[in-house]
């Protein structure tokens, strides 16, 4: 059921990138480059990688003759990752973060932004940017804050969504935030066995056009809706005009920005 909740395929895929990317994880891939683009690499692994929104500042920061290598588990994800202008200077392939189909030390850079949340072994996973990393080379990745510290998803998730599933286990919808101890993160890069680590707070703010956009991204076309509208059809509607209300009481009803709040975690092999 956890890995049902954020299932992102077929339509969903495309949806993601259209409301999301720009909202979400066009401003995260912004907040994270500064951390990373100066670190020394001549190859860069990418897991995780989704539409493609990070990739595009990779091959960026990192140009040519440097290689690049973006990866993720969802194919449908990476066929959108896939028709980045000039992706033929970027390798596309599909891989499980938790068995790395590449040999011992064969990249400088490793990178997860928010895929750790969803592995079954984070453990495993980290352990494996370890194993693929060259003597002296780094893993970046990301992870979301606690809702508490996001007004948004405070309201979206803890306010609005959980409700609805009263009396159940609802742990499944706190999935993408469930990494937020500085100290958890620290200690899978120490058991991996990177030696220099460093957790970094990030702070940034998204921009939505209106509530109705948010409403639309993160509930109407969202799997987050649609398990709402599976266990309480004939509340569906009141329940996204709620959200819509929410929204408006703590944002206005136009344009505005919401803080986001994530961690950092860098560990050099």
């Amino acid at each position: 059921m956890e890995k049902e909740v954020y299932k992102i395929s077929g339509n969903d895929a495309a949806n993601y990138e259209e409301h999301l990317g720009p909202l979400i994880f066009e401003p995260s891939a912004r907040a994270l480059l500064p951390h990373i683009a100066g670190l020394p690499a001549s190859a860069v692994l990418e897991l995780a990688c989704g539409s493609g929104r990070l990739t595009r500042h990779l091959r960026e920061a990192f140009p040519p003759p440097a290689t690049l290598t973006a990866t993720d588990i969802n194919p449908d994800m990476l066929e959108l990752a896939q028709q980045l202008p000039d992706n033929d200077a970027i390798i596309f392939q599909l891989a499980d973060a938790q068995q790395l189909p590449f040999s011992d030390a064969s990249f400088d850079l490793v990178i997860n932004q928010f895929g750790l949340m969803f592995l079954p072994d984070k453990q495993g996973g980290v352990n494996e940017a370890f194993r693929v990393l060259k003597p002296g080379g780094h893993f970046a990745f990301t992870t979301w804050d606690q809702t508490a510290a996001m007004p948004l998803f405070k309201l979206l998730i803890d306010e609005i969504i959980i409700p609805v599933f009263s009396g159940e286990d609802t742990s499944r919808f706190h999935t993408p935030f469930a990494l937020h101890e500085p100290g958890q993160l620290g200690h899978y890069l120490h058991q991996a066995g990177f030696t220099t680590t460093h957790i970094i707070p990030l702070k940034y703010k998204g921009q939505a056009t209106s509530p109705q956009q948010l409403v639309t991204s993160y509930f109407l076309q969202h799997p987050l809706g649609r398990q709402v509208k599976e266990k309480a059809p004939a509340s569906f509607d009141t329940i996204a005009r709620q959200l819509e209300q929410g929204l408006i009481q703590q944002f206005g009803a136009g344009a505005f920005e919401f803080e986001l709040s994530a961690w950092a975690g860098i560990g050099q092999k």
